[in-house]
């Protein structure tokens, strides 16, 4: 299936997986707030989409491991906010942060994705740096 068959966009700011059946926001936080983000601040902004209601739902939270990497893909091309290449599906619109945060464990780390090479990196969840959050819902498909 192609990635253009695989994902919908749903025109109301979500994209569908038809292949995990998660649905993402199209736009990551970066994009939708024009800031950086710490940890704490990512949860945050989580809160606030719920309370909006976005896309008419209140369980939107912070992706993990498991399913950032299904929105990478190593033959996708994107951009980063800097231009630079990142492998992002560009269902997803460009301008958005190579580097996101993950729903976390309980302590001072956090992780990062970074979508230039598939790594995932520790960080002090309160350290603001270059990163952002790409919120997501619903149960993956195993």
């Amino acid at each position: 299936m192609s990635a253009k068959e695989r994902f919908i966009d749903n025109q109301d700011g979500s994209i569908i997986d038809s292949t995990t059946q998660l649905m993402w926001m199209k736009e990551d936080g970066w994009q939708t707030q024009e800031k950086w983000f710490t940890w704490d601040e990512a949860l945050e902004l989580v809160h606030y989409f719920n309370s909006l209601k976005f896309c008419s739902f209140q369980d939107w939270r912070m992706p993990s491991h498991e399913e950032i990497v299904t929105i990478y893909g190593e033959e996708a091309t994107n951009q980063d906010k800097y231009g630079k290449e990142i492998h992002l599906f560009p269902v997803f619109p460009s301008g958005g942060q190579a580097t996101v945060w993950l729903k976390g464990e309980s302590g001072q780390e956090g992780t990062l994705f970074d979508f230039k090479n598939k790594e995932f990196r520790p960080l002090y969840k309160s350290k603001s740096g270059r990163m952002s959050v790409r919120l997501v819902r619903g149960e993956m498909l195993k």
